[in-house]
């Protein structure tokens, strides 16, 4: 804040300089070696401050885009708990399990841990949204919410779905992928 505002104080300061010596020399100054020279110099400070300021931007945009992407890994290193916790949920359906494993319970509370810190607020609405949809539900549904969940996660992270992609269907054999599709549920 402090440096934003030193910074326009001087440029402030640089623009009313150099207009004083544009004016000057063009009104006041009756020599043409001498106006020459003063538009030369006038000319000479704006492209040292356009190339001074280039830089100052171009270190701002890098500066910010290092940020952003130190987000999005921990973003991703968050998310890659509730991928663990959700697959192991998957993986418990397939095998007829009752609850959560012991991996995946640990999974789900390190993503929750985590999306405490780096969720969004939308996230954190879909997630709780799944989160109590997950109590007694079938099969199907488990995997159509995880599906919406899963689009949050990406969106979160910056990808754009179309809304007529599954990206569950991925966990899917080819075989349940193709009754699905018969019956007109993915």
């Amino acid at each position: 804040m402090k440096s934003n505002y030193i910074s326009g104080i001087w440029m402030l300061f640089l623009f009313c300089l150099l207009s004083g010596f544009l004016i000057w020399g063009v009104f006041y100054v009756e020599d043409l070696k001498s106006k020459i020279s003063i538009l030369g110099i006038v000319a000479v400070i704006v492209a040292a401050f356009t190339s001074v300021l280039s830089v100052g931007i171009n270190n701002s945009k890098a500066k910010e885009r290092e940020y952003e992407l130190h987000i999005l890994k921990e973003k991703q290193k968050v998310f890659e708990h509730f991928y663990n916790s959700y697959f192991e949920m998957i993986k418990g359906i397939k095998k007829v399990d009752d609850g959560l494993t012991d991996i995946a319970e640990k999974e789900m509370l390190e993503f929750k841990k985590g999306l405490m810190n780096w969720g969004s607020d939308s996230l954190i609405k879909h997630y709780l949204d799944f989160e109590n949809k997950l109590i007694n539900q079938e099969t199907f549904n488990i995997l159509k919410d995880g599906n919406n969940f899963i689009k949050a996660l990406r969106k979160e992270l910056g990808f754009r779905d179309s809304a007529d992609i599954n990206v569950m269907s991925i966990i899917l054999n080819a075989q349940a992928r193709k009754e699905l599709k018969d019956k007109e549920v993915i």
